[in-house]
């Protein structure tokens, strides 16, 4: 039989039977061997004639990064079977490491084995689903929300996503006064989901991103609605198919129609979308903004902070504080994020969203995630860098970091450890930061994202190795930021 093999799969998973292994996330590591008929595939050079293994390796660190089990054999089996579940592999041998497992004695892997066959797994439905998925917000920062939204779709288990719209702006028209427009696009997906579980799915993508479900047409961080489930006409009322307001919104017509020209709506309202648009009494109401707005500098961020009621970053902050450098220029940042919280890893995500929808910010750079012991009985920390490119100035990016932490709380903790060109030594505007050369904690993951960074005149590499505290700060994950963003 001929092997498709799925090397070193690295996610980070709250998987174990001791209690912080439910709060903290480490590292695991899976090797898959995929045994099936590799002849058609030979011969045809088709796809369809094989298996997806990156659809395979997503589905891996989905199972990971999902649902927590005490045992890392029930962690094998889950991945085993979603693998079987490909009609093409007819048996698979599944590997899983925790190479951080809290054994007391020195040792360098813990892994188990599973091997499975089609005879033995569980009987799963095969078939692959067409979904149309509607998204939008108005709160927050909307746009970099909706572009990790769709991230998260596309890592779900099992599921591809196959097309995303333009970004459109919607008026709030027939809300209060002052209610912040909305975001809107469309994405297609396939999935070996059934309707309900992508809807599940969808829904923990939302109350990741801050969603709070009230009333249909009230403003929210992000909203995800299944428009379309290969054509399936359901009265269910958990899950009416199509969705029941489709066609006459405009904000979901329009994103449709500009992703397939050919599209049509089942149902009750059934008709081409072009048409459905066309009749829709708020199609005045939406604009395109932007076709390659999933690139980070797709979509003028101004416009959105202009359309959010703020003042463009480079515009806030006191008036009394000193400009350092032109507003014009980017300069390379570094910036420090520490935090006791258990949630830590959820915080460090918000906050480098926040930092990246800022005008004229663009993160460049994210380092793994660390631990940080301590010694005088406080709780421990978890700790990482990010690089970024501003245009802000030194007092004002501090005077940011210093809103994001009130706003994500939890003891989080940012600092500005170094900008390009800077040199401060003021009150509130220090650069670069005081204490960096000598804190492991900002050291070890700078070095982890920039072996060849400097602090001053000096290799962060000469810092960390001289660092006090060298010995407890260990690596968590270098993959931790690809889990559920807020």
């Amino acid at each position: 039989m001929d092997q498709i093999r799925l090397t070193g799969i690295r996610a980070a998973g709250r998987h174990g039977v001791l209690d912080f292994e439910y709060e903290r996330a480490q590292t695991f590591v899976v090797d898959a061997t995929l045994s099936l008929d590799l002849a058609p595939a030979g011969h045809s050079d088709t796809l369809d004639d094989t298996v997806d293994y990156g659809a395979i390796a997503k589905g891996i660190v989905a199972i990971i990064e999902g649902e927590h089990v005490d045992l890392i054999e029930r962690l094998a089996a889950r991945i085993a079977d979603m693998i079987l579940r490909y009609p093409a592999v007819q048996r698979t041998q599944v590997t899983v490491h925790k190479p951080n497992a809290p054994i007391v004695v020195p040792f360098d892997d813990v892994s188990v084995t599973v091997e499975r066959s089609r005879e033995t797994a569980r009987p799963e439905t095969t078939d692959t689903h067409h979904a149309v998925i509607a998204i939008g917000g108005n709160q927050g920062d909307v746009v970099s929300t909706l572009r990790d939204a769709v991230r998260c779709i596309d890592g779900l288990a099992s599921t591809q996503v196959t097309g995303i719209s333009p970004l459109y702006r919607t008026d709030a028209w027939g809300m209060p006064a002052g209610t912040p427009d909305f975001y809107n696009a469309v994405v297609s997906v396939n999935t070996r989901l059934s309707a309900p579980e992508l809807l599940a799915g969808l829904q923990r993508i939302e109350a990741s991103h801050g969603r709070v479900r009230t009333d249909h047409w009230t403003s929210r961080t992000l909203d995800l609605d299944i428009i379309d489930f290969d054509g399936t006409v359901s009265d269910d009322p958990d899950l009416t198919l199509p969705h029941p307001r489709a066609w006459q919104r405009a904000f979901v017509l329009g994103p449709w129609l500009a992703l397939d020209p050919d599209a049509e709506l089942v149902g009750d309202h059934a008709g081409s979308v072009a048409q459905l648009l066309f009749e829709s009494s708020d199609r005045e109401h939406i604009s395109e903004l932007a076709e390659d707005w999933m690139v980070a500098d797709g979509t003028d961020p101004s416009s959105v902070a202009a359309s959010h009621g703020r003042e463009p970053a480079s515009q806030q902050g006191g008036g009394d504080q000193r400009q350092l450098e032109s507003p014009v220029r980017s300069r390379r940042a570094v910036i420090s994020m520490d935090s006791p919280s258990t949630d830590a890893e959820r915080q460090f995500r918000k906050a480098i969203v926040s930092i990246d929808g800022i005008p004229g910010n663009q993160v460049e750079g994210i380092s793994p995630l660390y631990h940080v012991s301590q010694l005088d009985g406080k709780p421990d920390n978890m700790a990482a860098v990010m690089q970024i490119s501003t245009r802000m100035g030194a007092p004002e990016l501090i005077a940011v970091l210093g809103s994001i932490e009130v706003s994500v709380g939890g003891g989080l903790d940012l600092d500005l450890v170094d900008m390009e060109g800077v040199v401060c030594d003021e009150p509130n505007c220090k650069v670069p930061w005081p204490t960096a050369g000598s804190r492991a904690a900002v050291l070890a993951p700078w070095l982890d994202m920039d072996p060849d960074a400097r602090l001053g005149k000096d290799p962060v590499s000469f810092l960390l190795a001289m660092a006090p505290d060298a010995s407890r700060v260990g690596l968590l994950t270098d993959n931790w930021i690809i889990g559920d963003t807020l």
